[in-house]
């Protein structure tokens, strides 16, 4: 029964909550007094009996008693002076600290006891500490009752080796005495669970009151957490409009932190604070009070907007209650009224520029259509040229300010009553009003070309551009918007293949031409697919000698219906379309498995389009031609074109030196025929220059072209690079360039475009006559 009672009083002990824990543990220190004086009278006890016998083990007994007794006394000391500092209280290892200094003490009383009992006789010595031990006992069942496994333990290492000592006497008296001191000790552990299950009781009655008083602070905790970090302001009102619950977001929104808000105060007279918190600038308290009050009694439940200081809007929206009252919800709604607005403002205009955008043009252009009747309209399409080079070398912040710029010069050159649109990239739409003539549209687009051919000075860069533009007119053109547009696009188009900068009003045999060149593409395309086309060869010739050196590569199509197709065709729109890039790498390999078979001092060219270099991978595309065919890299010649160096990006220049280190030879084809420049010489690593035939051709009648070679032969010597001289057709001319210090010559005086067997042919002819020589 005991033991049961004990096993249910341990389970009750684990399950009480903090707070009752740390007051059980607080009460075993104090009073300290009384710790202080049972410590000491135990101790004196002990000494004195312990000197009174005179045996060396009771004295070392009674100075642990001491010591444990002087530590106890410390630890309630240490304990009181860190209650009293308001530090953090490890309750678990004080009650531990407090067990473990009883348990001690207690043992060291009950292990005197034994040592009195058992080797000795004098009753008064026995008396003495056997009388100190049951006040020990006693004192222990009313102080530590509160924890039971504690005063239970005390009891039985204090109390315990007395009675078994008795128990050991072979006088039926002491024998008896140790029976009442074991049913002493089961007295006292009894009124001690007793005595705890009191206590237990007790705190579990305040625990209940104390918890649900606590469970309602809780409530009114949680909400009033909840409402002062709610994002919108509330107010509850009874049905006087009196203020009755808020929140501290309500009063943030009206500025009213520091007024004295209370309980029963109207809604006008909050008001009237606003207005003296510098809200609701411009009106009056009772306009204020007459707009909210519609505001929030027109519907119940709808939201309405109010702007307080005229920076910000504050949305509310009201709720009755049942039984009268209403709550009332205010939002700071500024940024969200700010983000639609700028929603709304992209959905019509350009980001970056802030000109109209497609819907908004699309729009005003229908309107317009739908509406048109004796005057026309135009449709400007605008392109800049070189845009992009100057995006890829000065990098996009720069081209983005470019774009910003070009808006603004185009805005003054158009009228008010005129649109200009961003439609993507570098390209703009005017949409031109009330234009009466061709020449109103021809005049507006030739002010505008003029407008963006002007130098920008951009963050301290020079840049100078130019503009193409096609035109569009309604309805002579069309009346519908993706017909004009496409028109205006055949117009453009006009404009860049005839060399760009400028501007062309559409005309009708335009949409045939267009129509005829995407019928050539198709066309383009399905060669591409079977490969119908084929290489023929160029010899170039070392001046001095009349040997060949190398043979250019150059791509023919024979179109089955079309005939012959000139490169000069349909080169441009494989650049155009993208073609190249597939069309380039099919003359690479071909180009170099013809070449292989070649004798092995001579050398191939194969010209390649900048579209090409635009493809990162074209390293990797030679690389492959070279390995499937077994050619050496250093007998493949690449020609490039000064057009190609316009743009002088990096990665132009990186693809130039990644051919460099595969050991490809790297020529510049052209030479002065438009964008010359020394600097480009020395950027680039180039390994031959190959002077345009235009200068061959007026030799003899030009001494400006004679002096022009003999320039560029020298610097070529001093650049320690191959110089070849173009388009010869004559003696004369190989004669004169020759004396100009060119090495090699290329033109109809050495050899026609050949196949591929005549090329062989002739190749092996000239290694037998070298053989023979």
């Amino acid at each position: 029964m005991l033991i049961r009672k004990l096993i249910e009083t341990r389970r009750a002990d684990a399950e009480i909550p903090p707070e009752i824990h740390a007051a059980l543990v607080d009460s075993l220190f104090s009073p300290i007094r009384s710790m202080i004086a049972g410590a000491v009278v135990c101790t004196v006890v002990a000494a004195a009996v312990a000197f009174e016998v005179g045996d060396l083990w009771m004295i070392a007994a009674s100075a642990a008693i001491f010591a444990v007794g002087s530590l106890r006394v410390t630890s309630a000391v240490l304990f009181a002076r860190f209650k009293a500092g308001k530090r953090t209280i490890d309750t678990r290892f004080w009650e531990r600290v407090y067990a473990y200094g009883a348990w001690a003490f207690g043992g060291l009383l009950g292990l005197m006891n034994w040592m009195v009992i058992t080797p000795t006789v004098d009753a008064s010595v026995q008396m003495a500490l056997t009388t100190t031990l049951a006040g020990y006992t006693a004192a222990i069942a009313g102080r530590n009752s509160a924890r039971p496994h504690i005063a239970i333990g005390q009891l039985t290492l204090a109390a315990f080796p007395m009675a078994f000592g008795l128990m050991l006497y072979p006088y039926w008296l002491q024998k008896t005495l140790g029976l009442v001191a074991l049913l002493f000790i089961y007295g006292m552990i009894d009124i001690v669970l007793s005595l705890s299950d009191t206590i237990r009781h007790g705190l579990s009655m305040t625990r209940k009151e104390a918890a649900l008083a606590a469970r309602f602070a809780e409530q009114a905790n949680r909400f009033d957490i909840a409402l002062n970090n709610m994002s919108h302001g509330l107010c509850m009102l009874d049905h006087n409009d009196r203020l009755q619950v808020w929140n501290e977001r309500f009063l943030e929104l009206l500025y009213l932190q520091n007024v004295p808000v209370r309980v029963g105060m109207r809604l006008t007279q909050l008001i009237r604070h606003s207005i003296l918190a510098s809200n609701h600038k411009n009106k009056t308290a009772r306009q204020i009070v007459a707009e909210l009050a519609r505001g929030l009694r027109e519907a119940s439940c709808n939201e309405f907007h109010a702007s307080l200081d005229g920076e910000r809007i504050i949305a509310a929206s009201r709720r009755i209650m049942q039984g009268g009252g209403s709550v009332v919800i205010f939002e700071d709604v500024t940024e969200r009224e700010r983000a639609q607005e700028r929603i709304a403002h992209l959905a019509n205009f350009d980001e970056l520029t802030g000109l109209a955008n497609r819907a908004q043009f699309r729009e005003r252009i229908t309107g317009l259509l739908a509406a048109i009747r004796d005057d026309a309209l135009a449709i400007h399409l605008v392109d800049l040229d070189r845009f992009k080079s100057i995006n890829d070398t000065l990098g996009h912040p720069i081209g983005d300010k470019l774009l910003k710029a070009v808006a603004s010069r185009l805005n003054t050159a158009v009228r008010p009553t005129d649109m200009i649109t961003r439609f993507g990239g570098d390209e703009f739409i005017v949409l031109q009003t009330s234009c009466k003539h061709e020449r109103d549209a021809e005049w507006l687009a030739r002010r505008m070309v003029r407008a963006v051919q002007e130098p920008f000075e951009i963050d301290g860069h020079r840049i100078d551009i130019g503009a193409s533009i096609g035109v569009a007119i309604a309805p002579n053109d069309g009346s519908d918007v993706d017909q004009l547009l496409k028109k205006a696009d055949m117009a453009l188009y006009t404009v860049k293949i005839g060399g760009h900068g400028g501007c062309c009003l559409f005309a009708g045999q335009m949409e045939e031409a267009t129509q005829a060149r995407r019928a050539l593409e198709l066309d383009l395309r399905q060669a591409l697919a079977d490969e119908r086309f084929e290489l023929h060869f160029q010899p170039l010739v070392n001046l001095a000698s009349g040997r060949v050196t190398a043979c250019e590569a150059l791509l023919r199509w024979t179109h089955p219906t079309r005939g012959a197709v000139s490169p000069a065709v349909f080169i441009p729109i494989a650049e155009e379309t993208g073609l190249i890039v597939a069309l380039g790498e099919w003359v690479l390999k071909r180009a170099c498995a013809e070449a292989v078979s070649w004798p092995r001092d001579i050398k191939v060219a194969v010209n390649l389009s900048p579209v090409q270099f635009r493809d990162r991978g074209l390293p990797l595309r030679v690389m492959t031609a070279l390995g499937k065919s077994g050619l050496v890299p250093q007998r493949l010649e690449l020609e490039v074109t000064e057009r190609l160096l316009l743009d002088e990006s990096d990665q132009t220049l990186a693809t130039m030196r990644q051919l460099n280190d595969l050991g490809v030879r790297l020529s510049l084809d052209d030479f002065g025929s438009g964008y010359s420049a020394l600097n480009y010489l020395r950027k680039f690593p180039f390994h031959k220059i190959k002077i345009d035939q235009s200068f061959i051709r007026d030799l003899g009648q030009d001494r400006n072209a004679y002096a022009i070679i003999g320039a560029i032969t020298t610097l070529g010597s001093v650049l320690d690079m191959v110089v070849v001289a173009e388009g010869i057709e004559t003696e004369e001319q190989r004669t004169l360039v020759l004396a100009q210090g060119c090495h090699e010559g290329q033109g109809y005086l050495f050899g026609r475009p050949m196949s591929g067997t005549a090329v062989r042919a002739r190749l092996e002819a000239q290694s037998k006559t070298q053989l023979v020589a």
